[in-house]
């Protein structure tokens, strides 16, 4: 493909390791990057640092001679882009990868959706011009599955707005968002991809963020968690990003993924019951960092385990804060349908790597980083 793919959200987890797939399959394509910098040696400073894992993780390209960043804000008008350099961006963009979004749980609702509602709308401003232009071939859209909010059972591709309550502010204003993102598809091609729970890459466990699961996890290697909400039988919906990223590298290149909706999740054969995931993880830690004793969880209903926090003392709160966002994954068992994405995948050779294949590698990045303390290569 000889264009030029504009993407926004290229320095987080699913961005950052989705950029060196992109230099692979699109080698004659410019690849422009939105970056929050307040000056250019900010910005040539987070360029120098996607450019070097784009080397480590794709070391056949040439990301100094693809790669392109442009300092810019999808809360600002125009995204913080003059004129010129707007005009010039959209001139020759063929593809727009929208993936900039505002992921803490906590957020007040506005503050949440200025960023995953009004960012969006700015966005595909850009991209209905593009499209009228004729240049536009695709924009793709990263959304996640928690749009389903408290909804459990089966959830499928084309539900979005059920009446469904949510868990937090992250997940009301990301339904909005595809909400407003489905409301172009008459305009422009949209691809909307749908992850659930991002975990490392499967092949190395490399991650730049050690949320959701990550949190409980780093507190039980540690010795300081002994009570979980939920069952053992408790479903996690777990996607390594290597997976995630090959799917969206596919279906930008698909023509029959123009108007889909996607979800990118392990579905009810392939989630990780979440006994499954303490066992595996009090297996590697007594191994690999052993404690005076082996560590053990119990699990509780959320009304048991908030009384069992609230007794163990004054370290309590901090504990249950940093617990809240494994919540909405443990009290709702969510079968994701991924029936147009199995579709569309045919003939792509992408497989699922499963939790027993790659469990050791998650576990052993976490402790030889010290959760991201430590430089990422160790």
């Amino acid at each position: 493909m000889h264009g030029q793919i504009f993407i926004t959200g290229g320095t987080g987890l699913v961005g950052s390791f989705l950029v060196p797939r992109l230099l692979r399959a699109f080698p004659e394509a410019t690849i422009v990057l939105l970056v929050r910098a307040s000056s250019k040696e900010i910005l040539a400073g987070k360029m120098r640092l996607i450019v070097d894992f784009c080397r480590r993780e794709a070391p056949e390209t040439e990301p100094g001679r693809s790669l392109e960043g442009i300092a810019g804000d999808v809360t600002l008008p125009d995204l913080g882009l003059p004129p010129p350099t707007l005009d010039t961006l959209l001139a020759s963009t063929t593809h727009i990868i929208h993936g900039a979004a505002a992921i803490r749980f906590d957020q007040p609702i506005e503050e949440a959706r200025a960023v995953n509602v009004r960012g969006t709308e700015r966005v595909l401003a850009l991209a209905e011009r593009a499209a009228m232009d004729g240049t536009l071939q695709r924009f793709l859209y990263i959304g996640t599955s928690s749009v389903s909010g408290r909804r459990g059972g089966t959830i499928t591709e084309g539900e979005l707005r059920q009446g469904q309550q949510f868990f937090n502010t992250y997940e009301q204003s990301k339904c909005e968002s595809e909400h407003l993102v489905r409301s172009f598809m008459d305009r422009i091609p949209i691809t909307i991809v749908r992850p659930s729970i991002v975990v490392g890459d499967s092949r190395t466990g490399r991650t730049t963020s050690f949320n959701v699961i990550y949190l409980p996890l780093r507190l039980f290697q540690k010795g300081l968690l002994d009570v979980l909400p939920g069952t053992p039988d408790t479903l996690l919906d777990l996607v390594p990003v290597d997976w995630v990223d090959d799917v969206i590298t596919w279906l930008l290149r698909h023509d029959g993924a123009a108007g889909a909706v996607c979800h990118l999740t392990a579905g009810p054969l392939r989630a990780v019951p979440l006994g499954t995931l303490i066992r595996a993880a009090g297996e590697f830690f007594d191994r690999v960092t052993p404690l005076p004793e082996p560590r053990l969880v119990t699990f509780a209903g959320m009304e048991e385990f908030r009384k069992r926090i609230a007794r163990a003392g004054s370290g309590a709160a901090a504990l249950l804060k940093q617990l809240e966002t494994l919540v909405p994954y443990v009290t709702v068992n969510r079968l994701f349908d991924a029936t147009t994405t199995e579709r569309l995948l045919k003939g792509s050779g992408i497989t699922f790597p499963l939790f027993s294949e790659y469990a050791e590698r998650m576990l052993g990045y976490c402790v030889a980083t010290n959760w991201g303390k430590r430089p990422g290569d160790a």
